[in-house]
């Protein structure tokens, strides 16, 4: 896989996305855009270092199927409490995550967007600033706050 210090362009998103969303589209799991990505794609300005989707219990194990030519890694993370799936696609790596924390997966909340010819299950910037708040991470929140705010969100 890349470096940790790389980044993912718009295209490489799109083509990652592009294998994820041909490889599952039988199954229809239940998942949505996470991380960084999930910012990005709604026009955030940040960089995105990999691919994080969030899913349910079914989910993992489509994702784990559909995608098993690319799963490098399957295991369950203590630090997240999550059963968790690394994917190297293209070089990149794709982590996929069924939380356990419910009040983490939002899939309530999943808003499709229309990107590059794809559905994007993503989850709209004012319940991500929520996730990063659940999470504790500040920089995401702080930003997050300040582009709401700048658009009248909050």
């Amino acid at each position: 896989m890349h470096e940790g210090s790389m980044n993912l362009s718009l295209n490489d998103i799109k083509q990652v996305l592009r294998i994820i969303t041909d490889n599952i589209k039988d199954n229809e799991p239940v998942w949505r855009l996470d991380g960084s990505a999930n910012l990005k794609l709604q026009g955030v300005d940040v960089k995105v270092r990999d691919i994080d989707i969030a899913t349910d219990d079914n989910g993992v194990r489509i994702f784990k199927n559909c995608l098993s030519r690319y799963v490098v890694k399957d295991f369950f993370n203590k630090k997240i409490n999550s059963d968790s799936l690394i994917c190297n696609i293209n070089g990149f790596e794709i982590e996929i995550n069924n939380y356990k924390n419910e009040k983490l997966c939002m899939f309530d909340k999943i808003k499709y967007i229309s990107w590059e010819d794809m559905n994007i299950p993503i989850l709209p910037l004012i319940y991500a600033k929520r996730f990063y708040e659940l999470i504790d991470r500040k920089d995401k929140v702080k930003l997050l706050g300040e582009i709401l705010r700048k658009h009248m969100i909050v």
